[in-house]
């Protein structure tokens, strides 16, 4: 049983890359299918969509500095770790 909750560093590299490389491509996917075809927007949101892969690699190898993925456990954490090997005070 993993009682660690956060995500392993290379998993949280990976877990940001397509993260930002969904919401590129979700934003400009909803932009592609509400502007008018013969607008700027449009020549922006194919672009946009085209990037999407680039900025999610970009996105992956800048990851040890933030991280859009926390992990699982969110603001709680690691939990503490119970060990045999737990100096016990004196009674």
């Amino acid at each position: 049983m993993i009682r660690n909750r956060y995500l392993p560093q290379p998993l949280r590299r990976i877990a940001s890359g397509i993260l930002g490389a969904a919401v590129t491509a979700t934003i400009a996917c909803v932009a592609l299918r509400y502007v008018e075809s013969d607008s700027w927007w449009h020549t922006a949101s194919e672009v946009l969509l085209w990037l999407s892969v680039p900025i999610g690699v970009v996105l992956s190898f800048i990851a040890h500095r933030f991280s859009l993925v926390e992990g699982c456990a969110g603001e709680a954490g690691y939990e503490n770790l119970e060990s045999d090997n737990e100096s016990k005070p004196p009674e």
